[in-house]
């Protein structure tokens, strides 16, 4: 019905597509997996036409098809709905179901009674219950989830592309999704369903495709021939894993700890500890609770039970501000957001830690030494800058995340959060980080990583531990730590090292 054939897309050197293939069939809910690269967002994104391809072709009902916008696409019956809902939160839901399609009466005249009684059965199905006049801004990340699929489905699409469809929905609302999807099974609705959550995938899909590298893997297998082991090793291969890394922890050095500590519905009972000179991998699906945990160490999310001290026995931070004054460093993984001010000087950026939250640079700030710094940690870093003068957004992605680095290292901190660090940074760049958190590592500091790339939990960890609905599900270290581990204790499976 409809048929993606010989896709190949490429972003300037690098290939994300190299004859990829899809076939969807009526009635059919089609699993689209592959690990963070592999090419399932750009086939989406083909898919939908919001990115053409450079080869292959396009069947939509037997018959070639090239949309030039995704608008485009949804008049011709294909549908997507995002992993992050784009509505217009100053406006009302029933004002965001039918963006600049609204009916109208004699053509002129809003007909938004009409607007509301063809959307009624579709929000209830959906069991969305809040009044169609609510405000988006008031409504949950959950509830605007749920509006996001409304819209989908009153275009009546033939076919539906839900993109990480229950990654911010909560357990109730995800159980709501799959009975609708059952129903739109029935409809003959041709479903494309990308997700993380496997265990979700095993028991919502018929069929399968995995691509890795841009390429097919799997292409329309049944779900009654697959198990979580096979789909894990169609997405992984049979790479080797990575050299077990020495033991690093300082015996009697700083340590940190965690004791039974539960933040309500992100964190349940949680032990933990991690020593000076050790990297600690957090890894999990997404809302497992790895990244809670940095929010708890660095202040910006309160426990309700548990205890949290910090190395040298101090008792945890109020806030983020305290948490930096006692030695903690966070790099976020949305650098361009949370980490850079993207629109000032490198020198600038380094120094921000160090002159603004710590303030160790007293009243006085000279900017020669400022700028004398920032070339230091640029040689250090190997950022390819050149001038400390240059703007922070006119750098390279993973020349960004290096400066986001060197701000931290300028505070000398004694714990450092790394939040899905080197994402959507290139590979070079990625070694050369690498190789500045094992320096932090050996220098006596405590590392915490969350990642969502498991190969690189594997090969640069010292243990890992994975988080399953909050709570710490398994250790992983020395032969038992690999990439497949990772990926089978994430999604419920018991995993014993080859």
């Amino acid at each position: 019905m409809y048929v993606a054939e010989g896709i190949r897309k490429r972003f300037g050197g690098v290939v994300a597509l190299d004859g990829a293939r899809l076939d969807l069939r009526p009635g059919s809910v089609h699993a689209l997996l592959g690990e963070n690269g592999a090419g399932k967002s750009t086939l989406v994104e083909i898919l939908a036409g919001a990115l053409p391809p450079d080869e292959g072709e396009l069947r939509l009902r037997g018959r070639p098809v090239r949309f030039a916008t995704t608008r485009e696409a949804v008049r011709q019956g294909v549908a997507v709905v995002s992993q992050e809902p784009g509505l217009f939160p100053d406006l009302d839901v029933l004002a965001n179901l039918y963006p600049a399609c609204e009916l109208r009466r004699a053509g002129l005249f809003l007909d938004r009674p009409a607007m509301a009684r063809k959307a009624a059965p579709v929000l209830a199905e959906l069991e969305f219950t809040r009044p169609p006049t609510t405000r988006v801004g008031e409504l949950s990340l959950a509830e605007r989830q749920l509006v996001a699929i409304a819209r989908a489905l009153l275009e009546d699409p033939a076919v539906l592309i839900l993109d990480e469809p229950t990654s911010a929905l909560q357990a109730d609302a995800a159980a709501r999704l799959l009975r609708i999807l059952a129903a739109l099974r029935t409809r003959q609705v041709a479903v494309v369903y990308v997700s993380h959550v496997l265990e979700e995938v095993l028991q919502l899909c018929d069929e399968v495709t995995v691509l890795r590298d841009g390429r097919n893997v799997l292409t329309g297998t049944p779900m009654a021939e697959l198990t979580l082991e096979k789909i894990v090793h169609a997405m992984v291969g049979s790479r080797p894993s990575a050299p077990a890394a020495p033991p690093r922890g300082t015996a009697g050095g700083p340590v940190l700890r965690l004791a039974g500590v539960s933040v309500p519905g992100r964190l349940d009972q949680v032990d933990l500890s991690a020593a000076a000179g050790e990297i600690v991998g957090l890894a999990g699906i997404a809302g497992a609770g790895q990244n809670a945990v940095l929010e708890v160490v660095c202040g910006l999310a309160a426990p309700s039970a548990g205890v949290l001290t910090y190395p040298g026995g101090r008792p945890r931070p109020r806030d983020l501000r305290q948490a930096v004054k006692a030695g903690v460093a966070v790099v976020p993984s949305d650098r361009r957001r949370l980490g850079l001010m993207l629109d000032r000087p490198l020198w600038e950026n380094i120094a921000q830690v160090n002159t603004v939250a710590l303030g160790r640079t007293g009243w006085w700030v000279r900017a020669r030494d400022l700028r004398e710094q920032a070339s230091a940690a640029a040689r250090r870093l190997r950022i390819g800058a050149g001038d400390p003068e240059r703007r922070a957004g006119q750098l390279s992605g993973g020349n960004q995340q290096k400066v986001v680095f060197a701000k931290w290292l300028a505070a000398a901190p004694g714990l450092v959060l790394l939040d899905d660090p080197t994402r959507g940074v290139d590979v070079g760049a990625k070694a050369e980080m690498h190789a500045i958190v094992r320096e932090l590592a050996a220098e006596g500091r405590i590392v915490l990583l969350t990642s969502t790339d498991p190969a690189e939990l594997a090969g640069l960890c010292d243990r890992v531990l994975v988080f399953r609905r909050g709570r710490v599900a398994a250790e992983l270290s020395g032969d038992r730590l690999s990439e497949s581990a990772i990926l089978h204790t994430s999604h419920g499976a018991d995993h014993d090292a080859d």
